[in-house]
């Protein structure tokens, strides 16, 4: 009667390990368990640690970013609990202080206020030049730019700018 494991093992198989020796068998269990160990290490344990060093370098890099957010995160929060304080109360001398700080107040042939906006007019200005003064204007004093007419001077880089500000 044949056990119902013979039919997993080739019949040709079953008959050397039947009628091989007990040092035969010793040498053939041997080298199953170094292929074994062989394949075990190069399709399992290789891949494992390749994956676990990779895991640890993003984790390091992760934590980083973490740490970047956490203090930007910090650093809007305590932006939101302190209101800006303007340094001036008077828009049109808050135009003119940052305007002579960039040394720009010599390039403006206008500067009035009306309906709570304050008008400025530079008859050639470069382009960098105004928007960083625009930049500071509304960082520093909370005045926008709201109405805005640029033209092209013959000076590459260079517009005439007519401005309309307002908080």
């Amino acid at each position: 009667m044949r056990d119902r494991h013979s039919y997993a093992i080739p019949p040709a198989l079953r008959d050397y390990w039947e009628r091989a020796a007990l040092r035969e068998r010793v040498l053939v269990a041997f080298g199953f368990a170094i292929v074994a160990a062989v394949v075990t290490w190069t399709f399992i344990w290789q891949p494992l640690l390749r994956d676990t060093e990779r895991a640890q370098r993003d984790l390091r890099r992760d934590r980083a970013i973490l740490a970047s957010a956490r203090v930007q995160a910090d650093e809007i929060a305590g932006l939101a609990k302190s209101p800006a304080t303007l340094k001036s109360s008077d828009p049109r001398s808050a135009v003119e202080r940052v305007l002579t700080e960039r040394q720009l107040r010599a390039a403006v042939t206008a500067l009035d206020v009306q309906d709570n906006r304050v008008r400025v007019t530079f008859a050639a200005i470069h382009f960098d030049a105004l928007v960083g003064a625009l930049d500071v204007l509304a960082k520093t004093e909370g005045l926008r730019l709201v109405e805005a007419t640029l033209t092209p001077r013959v000076a590459p880089g260079t517009v005439r700018a007519e401005l309309a500000l307002a908080r």
